[in-house]
């Protein structure tokens, strides 16, 4: 490589490395209350997923995977977004104390999601999708998805 070339390889090159840092040194940090004014309408979601969750029923040991979404409110306060993992061991201990041992998956979904939308006002649609492993007497893998909207919310 020539001098020059040289040269010039190194003048890009720190001019790649210094634009960067004197970009962060002269950018405004625009407040959050004024930030969600700029950019229009919001929608917040947030999911989570219970992997290998052991419980007992149709008189079998099943094996699910629970997908949880969910959206909030329009304009939910920080002090009203719930803590994830309180949501989840909702959905656990629902599951592990399900009464009716006979349900459909469905039929259970449809019950998890009304319980979840009840209890969290904060949520305006809650999607649940439980996949079910195979078991002996059902050799598929199989699963359930309800979505349930609070009021007239847009479907998903």
């Amino acid at each position: 490589m020539s001098q020059t070339a040289r040269r010039l390889f190194i003048v890009l090159f720190l001019m790649c490395v210094s634009v960067p840092t004197a970009f962060s040194q002269t950018t405004k940090q625009i407040p959050a209350k004024q930030y969600s004014r700029q950019t229009g309408s919001l929608t917040e979601e947030f999911s989570f997923l219970i992997k290998d969750f052991k419980v007992e029923h149709q008189d079998e040991h099943n094996v699910l995977n629970i997908s949880v979404w969910f959206r909030y409110v329009p304009n939910v306060t920080v002090a009203d977004y719930p803590d994830y993992r309180a949501v989840a061991k909702d959905v656990e201990t629902f599951l592990t104390n399900y009464p009716n041992e006979q349900d459909y998956w469905e039929i259970v979904n449809k019950g998890l999601t009304a319980m979840l939308l009840k209890k969290y006002p904060s949520l305006a649609m809650i999607t649940c999708e439980i996949t079910v492993d195979p078991v002996e007497r059902s050799p598929y893998t199989r699963s359930s998805r309800v979505t349930r909207a609070r009021g007239a919310q847009a479907k998903r």
